[in-house]
């Protein structure tokens, strides 16, 4: 039974309850006495719901007395209790409770089929009962998440593609910006002109159940909107080419061997391609790349046999690692000669369900591992709503299309030399203010595998301004390229981080997923006790408000949340602009 409880997450969510009651009413309607498994919680949760339900204050003093009228009260546990570690958001932590109490509900179940108590029908009822527990009706509105920075071309698409099913933003993001910087390519890269350049690799992995999450559909009505028909017309233009080919080489077939010898071999013709096949052997992904040293995108069905491929092949993971890090990757051929890739660059998206990925994950792969490369998109089954057919919910695509096409003519499909972007002066001086304070906060409140994650997913920033300053400038019809407008500005960079701090806060939640199913050999602290030990580290004991947001699971909500329940004090600068986040 040891899996099926956690003492501590229990007493950390009635902790949290006795310092901000108010919190009560907020989860009461998730909470039930059977939530807790240890026997002294669960009662102590009664005496919560008792005194709030009679008009008294949750207090130490009314507790006391309603313990001891009970013959329940026990000096140690209480003091255990009022030193427990507060936690930010309270309703995670419900969560796995409530998990733990529908696999116990399964598990009594079990046994007393096994013991004969109940029989197979009564079984059936129980366990559809446990699953029952806790369910919240599927058809109430999500809150949407609100942007500042969002800039035009990617607050459209974003929006038209969210219309289609209301699939998570994390989600569309995730293959948005991997099929835009697939597009892009190793055509453009951008630098900090200081010490990092970067390609608009996107590698993005979607964490949801593989039938509600209607990934397929996303990816079509993406493709259309960034690619249109440029991939078509390269295959339609290769048949073309390879009936020349064929009728060619049966001409050349024909000759005599001396006539052979005045004529040249025909040769195949290669495929042009941005989407690239998903199957396939390493070897084929190789040759592929080799033919289109441009790169492009592969979109996976599911992301399980390429996480063991990378895993289990040390060939492959190097050529992985080359492509996310844009650098020349060169393989001595087994039939002789080297092959060359002098910028390989290719983004990947794919879906893949929690248990498939934590049976292909390694441990610590997501933290230190070659997964902290991912860009992550963590879902659960209500994070969706019921698939609907709705002809009129499909997004404009044409004046996406047109944008997709004039990227290409402008960069070019077989440019030799990528397009160098840099930030405007002010981007730059943003950037590396940003990215200063973002490098305190991974050292103050991380640990070292963690850290490693979180210096990777910063390079997305540079990534995300290039895409949008690119496809926000094609869908103006402004040739950046002939005009040599180069500059990234400031607004680019702001949405770009934006975007980032989702992003940072989907990894959080994976690394629980993986803390939870022992898949690190660290321990992952809360998000209050990494922002207390970010405040400790300032002379001042004192963070701004993007400092603090700045932290690995802590976004506006989570920070608005520390701050209503009194683990944290916000408080106003001087010039009445400035938000200052300090300890009670």
């Amino acid at each position: 039974m040891k899996e099926n409880y956690n003492i501590e997450t229990e007493r950390a969510v009635l902790n949290s309850i006795l310092f901000n009651p108010a919190q009560l009413h907020k989860v009461k309607k998730d909470l039930l006495d059977e939530t807790f498994f240890y026997q002294p919680h669960k009662e102590l949760y009664k005496v919560f719901t008792h005194l709030d339900e009679s008009g008294r204050a949750i207090e130490e003093t009314f507790i006391k007395k309603e313990l001891q009228k009970r013959n329940q009260f026990n000096e140690d546990f209480m003091l255990d209790l009022m030193t427990a570690n507060p936690i930010s958001n309270i309703k995670n932590y419900i969560v796995d409770l409530q998990d733990y109490h529908k696999n116990r509900e399964v598990h009594d179940a079990t046994v007393r089929f096994q013991k004969g108590e109940i029989d197979t029908l009564k079984l059936s009822s129980l366990i559809n009962k446990s699953e029952q527990l806790y369910k919240q009706d599927e058809t109430v509105k999500k809150k949407e998440r609100e942007y500042k920075h969002l800039t035009p071309y990617m607050k459209a698409m974003l929006a038209d593609l969210k219309k289609v099913n209301n699939q998570p933003d994390s989600m569309i993001w995730s293959v948005m910006l991997a099929s835009m910087g697939g597009l892009i390519g190793s055509r453009a890269k951008i630098t900090n002109s200081i010490n990092l350049t970067v390609y608009p690799v996107i590698w993005a992995m979607i964490v949801a159940p593989s039938s509600l999450a209607a990934k397929s559909t996303l990816y079509r009505h993406t493709k259309e909107c960034v690619f249109g028909d440029i991939q078509e017309l390269f295959y339609e233009e290769f048949e073309e080419k390879n009936k020349n080919f064929e009728e060619l080489y049966k001409r050349y077939m024909a000759l005599g061997k001396e006539d052979k010898l005045e004529e040249n071999e025909p040769q195949e013709p290669i495929l042009s391609q941005v989407v690239f096949h998903s199957g396939g052997t390493p070897e084929a992904k190789l040759k592929s790349l080799n033919e289109n040293q441009n790169g492009g995108i592969v979109y996976y069905d599911e992301m399980k046999a390429e996480l063991e491929a990378t895993n289990s092949k040390p060939d492959y993971k190097a050529l992985k690692t080359s492509i996310f890090d844009g650098e020349t990757f060169h393989k001595q051929l087994v039939k002789g000669g080297t092959l060359i890739l002098k910028r390989p660059a290719l983004s990947e998206v794919g879906l893949i369900t929690k248990p498939w990925l934590l049976e292909a994950a390694q441990i610590n792969d997501v933290a230190s591992g070659f997964m902290a490369r991912y860009l992550f998109s963590v879902n659960e089954r209500q994070d969706f709503q019921p698939l609907q057919i709705n002809e009129s919910l499909r997004p404009e695509t044409d004046k996406y299309i047109k944008v997709g096409k004039f990227v290409m003519d402008m960069l070019g499909f077989s440019r030799e030399e990528p397009v160098t972007f840099r930030l405007s002066a002010s981007a730059r001086k943003k950037h590396k203010e940003w990215f200063n304070d973002y490098s305190k906060s991974v050292y103050a409140t991380e640990t070292d595998e963690e850290a490693t994650a979180s210096y990777r997913l910063s390079t997305y920033v540079l990534k995300f301004a290039l895409i949008s300053y690119v496809f926000n400038n094609a869908y103006k019809i402004l040739d950046v390229v002939a005009s040599d407008q180069l500059e990234v500005g400031e607004e680019y960079l702001d949405e770009a981080l934006e975007i980032m701090e989702l992003f940072s806060n989907e990894s959080h939640k994976l690394l629980q997923l993986f803390e939870k199913s022992e898949k690190l050999n660290f321990r992952l602290d809360d998000a209050v006790i990494k922002l207390y030990k970010k405040i400790d580290k300032e002379p001042t004991k004192m963070v701004t408000r993007s400092q603090a947001l700045n932290i690995r699971g802590i976004d506006k909500d989570i920070l608005d949340n520390m701050i209503e329940i009194g683990q944290v004090i916000s408080i106003k600068g001087d010039d009445g602009k400035k938000v200052f986040i300090t300890k009670p």
